[in-house]
């Protein structure tokens, strides 16, 4: 059916301006840590035997242990958990994460919507002018066409009504709310 990948590719953009605006108040609400970074706990043991833990951030950067693993270099020294260096740079990296998940499901999406569209127009559904065109004008036809515009009137019609139906609700239970008596109110310009 035409009508649902359309329904279908909506869906998609109202997903993915969902994501943008996401996108967009994650970024206005502070800095964005760069990739590559981290936040890391060491200890400092004291001759008492408390141990005191301390946060630094760390970068990445192009060596690797022998076991595999990626080395990092000291950026930045943050303090303990109550340090604003610490909270700020937390902080951060949840930005940066959360941008960089929302990144990869908006390209997921993306992806998915230009594979719907290319089909969709491949196919001819987005264009209803085509669609028309394709079909004969024999008097079958002319009675499919109108059997299905009269079809597709009496739904927009219902449709229509249940809006109506449902506003002059809401009018009542807000003019009772105000204490007015929505039936004096003219609706009527002029």
């Amino acid at each position: 059916m035409p009508s649902e990948k359309v329904r279908e590719l909506g869906r998609l953009e109202d997903r993915m301006s969902f994501i943008n605006k996401r996108m967009a108040k994650i970024r206005a609400e502070g800095h964005i840590a760069p990739s590559r970074t981290w936040i890391q706990r060491f200890v400092v043991p004291k001759k008492n035997g408390k141990r005191y833990y301390y946060y630094r951030l760390m970068e990445a950067c192009d060596k690797k242990s022998k076991s595999g693993s990626i080395q990092g270099k000291l950026k930045l020294y943050l303090g303990n958990k109550q340090n604003p260096k610490y909270l700020s740079y937390k902080a951060a990296i949840r930005r940066r994460n959360e941008l960089q998940e929302l990144q990869r499901r908006y390209d997921k999406l993306m992806d998915l919507y230009e594979k719907l569209l290319s089909n969709a127009v491949s196919y001819g559904y987005l264009s209803e002018a085509v669609r028309g065109e394709e079909l004969e004008k024999t008097e079958t036809n002319k009675e499919a066409i109108d059997l299905t515009v009269t079809r597709e009137l009496v739904l927009a019609v219902e449709g229509i009504q249940e809006t109506v139906s449902q506003l002059s609700r809401w009018v009542v239970l807000i003019g009772q709310k105000l204490g007015v008596n929505p039936e004096s109110v003219n609706f009527a310009s002029g």
